[in-house]
């Protein structure tokens, strides 16, 4: 991108958005100004959030500092920054290109005309701000699409993977809620360096009802996330139970058997039995009585009928 001074006026109200791709050229650019001097030199190996603002100094007031640009999918390589400092009358921007912004925005070809028309350099940036946040939505949208078929996954073959992509799908929404924060952070900034502009600024009430929508939504999608890890935290809790259950009614039905063959296999020279002709009928017969005796003591006490009666497809929610 190329390094380029945007100057726009109305109703007598003039600003200027000076706009560059190279820290080293901005800094040649606008060496001019000591704060803005200082803040190039800050900023142009960050490559992190980064916010700071000047207050209660009149005309001086200033927010600067560092945003990610995230675009409409989750993958945090297609990130890139964005450096900024707005003053009353001048907004300086470094290391962006504008198909990074307007990526997927409606009305993109038109966007940083109307950034330009602005009446203030509060109102052009608001604009950005609100320019960064469209690809937000879509990404958003996304994620509810990817939520949706989890929960019907979920509702209709719950595996143990699923556990796997619920927690893919919460990485995925602090990625938009790590990205929504720190605009968050910016519009508190202005109000601080800025608070009677922003009370004047038509674009930030917008501006703001786009901020509040898209936390609306990550704290809806949030709860829906916790919802399906508790949900698959008590179906597998659920099931095992289950196994633990029939492992239990298992081994008390197995007990009489390996206890009886414990005995029987011990070889002492008097056992009657293995003289007897109908011996060995006589073990399996004590064995097998030994079983259902144990097992309907067991219906009697009410701890397995349901159990083994049970289809296994009432597991579907």
């Amino acid at each position: 991108m190329g390094n380029e001074d945007k100057r726009s006026s109305a109703e007598g109200r003039s600003w200027a958005w000076h706009r560059s791709g190279d820290s080293g050229q901005a800094a040649e650019m606008w060496r001019q100004d000591e704060s803005v001097r200082k803040w190039i030199e800050r900023s142009k190996d960050r490559d992190v959030n980064h916010l700071a603002a000047t207050s209660f100094q009149g005309s001086r007031n200033a927010v600067f500092g560092t945003l990610v640009v995230g675009r409409s999918d989750d993958d945090q390589r297609s990130n890139c920054t964005m450096h900024f400092y707005l003053g009353h009358r001048n907004l300086y921007t470094i290391g962006f290109d504008e198909e990074d912004i307007v990526d997927g925005c409606e009305g993109a070809a038109h966007f940083f005309a109307e950034i330009e028309q602005s009446e203030t350099a509060l109102d052009g940036f608001i604009k950005l701000l609100a320019g960064i946040m469209e690809p937000f939505f879509d990404g958003m949208d996304n994620f509810e699409q990817k939520l949706r078929e989890m929960e019907e996954n979920i509702r209709d073959r719950n595996g143990g993977y699923m556990f796997h992509r619920i927690l893919e799908l919460r990485y995925g929404l602090l990625h938009w809620t790590g990205l929504t924060r720190p605009v968050r952070e910016i519009r508190f900034a202005l109000e601080e360096a800025f608070p009677e502009e922003m009370k004047e600024s038509l674009i930030h009430q917008a501006f703001n009802s786009r901020l509040e929508r898209m936390i609306m939504l990550q704290e809806e999608y949030r709860q829906e996330v916790e919802s399906l890890l508790l949900l698959e935290d008590n179906i597998s809790n659920y099931r095992g139970n289950e196994i633990m259950k029939t492992l239990t009614v298992f081994t008390i039905l197995c007990t009489p058997m390996m206890a009886i063959g414990a005995i029987w296999g011990m070889n002492f020279e008097q056992m009657p039995e293995l003289k007897w002709k109908l011996g060995y009928v006589f073990g399996l017969a004590v064995i097998l009585a030994a079983t259902v005796g144990v097992y309907f003591w067991m219906r009697t006490k009410g701890w397995m009928g349901d159990l083994l009666r049970e289809d296994n497809r009432r597991e579907r929610l």
